[in-house]
């Protein structure tokens, strides 16, 4: 059992904590840190090649690198999270316990910052991406033929509700904290999909092989991804402009070119670089001491 100094010291060098125990004790320890929490997909914990060594794989591991002592930072994202799961069951009590924590004592700082990544994995890969798909693809001439509309409409709306409860549990529990999410970009179509431990580990692509299975003519894949991406951004923009504190950082068009992604749905390390330095510009107007 580490030596209560040496566990001070520790936690006071770490830059992020995935451990709902150790952020109570960054909270108690360092009270005057602004207190930030992650909640959200693989585009907040997209694991690094080697798992647990490499470089920067995701927006967090980025932005926390930028708030280390500055800031206590929870991160409760998970991969192949959707965002309607996140408000819902056992992640919605987890996070409501976070939010309420400084309500039980007094002197205690609610959580600062919230940012939120969800929607992605809504319509993306297995059991979703493929039923959005029209099954006559060979006969289609543009992207919009593409796409089963009504299913993928009342799927984007179902999204834009998880965020609109995201921020009902907010303005319950902690109504102070702002909300920063963002709108992903627009991926390539790709059959590239997880890669990890030199191979040993491997996961299937996400849209791809779905548009190739009913025979999507190549030059429209691209265009049909950048419409769905398009109806998840434009949903959770509409959302910031009638809820307050809440922050949409618009990071479609970041990225240049195939280079800057990974695989199919996750850039590459200077790729995520060039999206969270987005966030982290507008975490940093919000609150002057990051900078």
């Amino acid at each position: 059992m580490p030596k209560p100094r040496n566990n001070l010291a520790r936690l006071k060098r770490k830059s992020k904590t995935s451990n709902n125990t150790e952020f109570t004790q960054m909270r108690l320890r360092f009270p005057d840190r602004l207190n930030i929490v992650s909640e959200g997909d693989s585009w907040f914990a997209y694991p690094p090649k080697w798992l647990i060594a490499g470089k920067p794989s995701n927006l967090i591991s980025h932005i926390s690198e930028w708030t280390r002592g500055k800031a206590n930072f929870y991160s409760m994202a998970s991969n192949g999270d959707e965002a309607v799961d996140m408000i819902s069951g056992k992640q919605k009590h987890q996070l409501v316990d976070v939010f309420r924590w400084h309500t039980k004592r007094n002197n205690r700082k609610p959580v600062d910052l919230l940012l939120f990544s969800g929607g992605g994995n809504d319509v993306v890969g297995h059991n979703d991406f493929d039923r959005f798909l029209n099954s006559d693809g060979a006969s289609y001439t543009t992207a919009e033929q593409c796409i089963n509309t009504s299913r993928l409409d009342r799927k984007i709306k179902q999204i834009g509700l998880a965020y609109q409860e995201l921020l009902d549990i907010r303005d319950h529990y902690s109504p102070e904290t702002i909300v920063i999410t963002h709108t992903y970009d627009y991926p390539f179509p790709s059959l590239v999909g997880g890669h990890f431990l030199g191979g040993l580990i491997k996961t299937q692509a996400w849209m791809k092989r779905f548009m190739d299975e009913v025979n999507i003519k190549e030059d429209l894949q691209a265009d049909v991804i950048k419409i769905f991406m398009e109806k998840i951004g434009d949903e959770i923009l509409s959302i910031s402009h009638e809820r307050e504190k809440f922050i949409v950082v618009d990071t479609k068009g970041t990225l240049n070119g195939k280079s800057e992604w990974l695989n199919e749905i996750h850039p590459t390390s200077d790729g995520f670089k060039e999206i969270a330095l987005k966030i982290f510009d507008k975490m940093a107007d919000e609150f002057p001491t990051l900078r």
